[in-house]
């Protein structure tokens, strides 16, 4: 009976529920350090809000251009931005993010759905739907605010830092710096310099209707940096979104209705000043300016290297591989694989053919595939490009590429898939064509991009953990039988350098155009010389060789052993 009762003691009922809320506990403070390890992992949120320009260097750590925004830019504090502006980016984007600290339900339950594998709604699919908070987190890292179809880890991880930034920074230092670094269209990168782009004014002085405006251009940045829409109506879609900021205002109580109606009735024009000059020129009151750089500007720092050409294909590069806000606003630090000094000395040829009135593409690969020169060159007072003077708008390289080389014809459309017709490639596409029969048939795909670095200086021989390294793609291309017969096609001769090369020389006789490409030890190269007057052709045809004879001596005798 004893046992009976000491049963049904409350203490002896206590016993399992005493033991599962300790292991409760226990796993609690696991996950809790767990949690607070993982958050240490997290890189912290930045100290400052700012936009800095990148850098590209050659490849032996000498600057040769900077990419940075259009218009200056300076971080402002909230009181110095027009409470217009404030009000107008909060009401469209995140009604309630001022009301609180921390982060929102909302967010947790988006995590909870993305890791447990339940679908969100159609409102958080959208982009507009996401919080400043996440908005902040995701510019200030480059990134795109809402990414369709996340992960669950990737989601929980944005959860993380949301949560860290949230403890860290109050809800108004968060939009401040926001505010500071968000596009705004024109190049220009937070409310100061989108002012000064748009309206020509402080950002202290924006009326109701910039504001909206500018607030408006968060959202779809990208659709302001393109023409205007059709004749009857060309600013219907920059009106329609400016209104519904406007109108978001008046429902969240910072507009009164005289105010609404004021900011609809204006022109979406009204105040929008003349870009910059030297920034494109497009949005709501002009046409597209020749810039192909929505963003931002590159500025060169190296003279008489001719590096207008090479810096413009390693931005697109890079843009391809990070997008343009991370160029133009991220500081990167770009070790491209540019010898500076043959740059220069290629450049130094090509002005020589120019002078003679004839325009001179140079390409330099190394047998890795990265290019080691690029330079183009129009003669002094000449009007457009090779490709817009009519008597060179085709490239024939049928005398070029020869009869019996149908596998780098082959070679040459792939090449050229993203450049148009095969007859229209450039040097640098002739140097990686030939650049498969150099390497015994295997193609290097061409880069101009060794690697980039968010911090740290630029220079081949960094050797940092955080660099991002380019890799160089390879594609089995030519069999054996079509090496020998690209290689039969070729002439040897000797450089000044004492090197040995391999070289093919043509001449087209419909444009008076003239070919040199050809390789040695280390460097495959091409040359073309275009002559916008046919007749003046054939007596130069040796032109483009003595262009490949000049700068491969000069790079191959730097690679030589001393």
């Amino acid at each position: 009976m004893r046992g009976a009762a000491d049963s049904d003691h409350p203490r002896t009922q206590r016993g399992p529920l005493v033991r599962l809320l300790l292991w409760l506990a226990v796993a609690a403070a696991l996950a809790v350090g767990a949690a607070s390890r993982l958050f240490d992992t997290l890189p912290a949120p930045p100290a400052s809000a700012t936009v800095v320009p990148s850098v590209l260097y050659d490849r032996f750590g000498t600057p040769i251009a900077e990419v940075g925004p259009s218009v200056a830019h300076a971080p402002l504090g909230l009181e110095e931005m027009a409470p217009a502006f404030v009000d107008a980016v909060v009401a469209a984007l995140d009604p309630d993010f001022l009301d609180g600290d921390g982060v929102d339900a909302s967010a947790y339950a988006r995590a909870f759905r993305s890791i447990v594998g339940i679908s969100g709604t159609d409102a958080e699919a959208d982009p507009a739907a996401v919080g400043l908070l996440r908005r902040y987190i995701e510019t200030a890292r480059q990134r795109d605010a809402y990414r369709r179809g996340a992960s669950a880890t990737a989601e929980a991880r944005r959860l993380l830092m949301e949560m860290r930034v949230g403890r860290q920074l109050s809800r108004a230092e968060v939009l401040e710096r926001y505010l500071n670094i968000v596009y705004l269209g024109r190049g220009a990168f937070g409310v100061h310099a989108a002012a000064n782009a748009w309206f020509g004014v402080p950002a202290a002085d924006l009326e109701i209707a910039q504001a909206a405006y500018l607030a408006s251009l968060i959202e779809d940045p990208i659709g302001v940096d393109a023409p205007p829409g059709s004749t009857a109506d060309p600013h219907r879609a920059a009106r329609l979104a400016r209104d519904r900021v406007l109108v978001a205002m008046y429902e969240q109580g910072y507009l009164i209705d005289t105010e609404l109606a004021a900011g609809r009735a204006k022109p979406v024009t009204t105040g929008v000043a003349q870009p910059p000059s030297g920034s494109p020129a497009v949005g709501v009151d002009a046409a597209p300016a020749a810039s192909t750089d929505a963003y931002g500007l590159i500025r060169l720092l190296a003279e008489d290297a001719g590096l207008a050409t090479v810096v413009g294909t390693a931005y697109g590069e890079l843009v391809d591989r990070y997008g343009p806000r991370s160029v133009v606003a991220g500081g990167l630090h770009v070790t491209t694989s540019i010898d500076l000094a043959a740059q220069q000395a290629a450049f130094a040829a090509a002005s020589k053919a120019a002078a003679l009135g004839y325009f001179a593409d140079i390409a330099v690969l190394d047998r890795s595939g990265h290019v080691r020169v690029l330079v183009s060159v129009a003669p002094s007072g000449s009007s457009g490009t090779p490709e817009s003077l009519p008597s060179l708008a085709a490239r024939p390289l049928s005398d070029l590429l020869g009869p019996t080389t149908s596998p780098l014809r082959r070679i040459m459309v792939r090449a050229s898939d993203a450049a148009g017709p095969a007859d229209r490639a450039d040097a640098a596409h002739i140097a990686e064509v030939f650049s498969v029969a150099a390497t015994g048939g295997e193609r290097r795909v061409r880069r101009i991009i060794l690697f980039a670095s968010e911090t740290g200086e630029g220079g081949a021989t960094r050797d940092d953990a955080t660099v991002d390294r380019w890799p160089t793609e390879r594609a089995e291309a030519l069999t054996a039988a079509g090496v020998r017969s690209a290689v039969a096609m070729m002439e040897p001769f000797t450089l000044g350098a004492g090197a040995q090369a391999l070289g093919r020389s043509a001449v087209a006789p419909a444009t008076g155009d003239v070919w040199f490409a050809g390789w040695t030890a280390h460097f495959t190269a091409a040359v073309w010389v275009g002559i916008s007057a046919p007749s003046a052709s054939v007596e130069h045809a040796e032109t483009a060789r003595s262009l490949f004879e000049e700068v491969l001596s000069m790079l191959q005798y730097a690679e030589l052993p001393r």
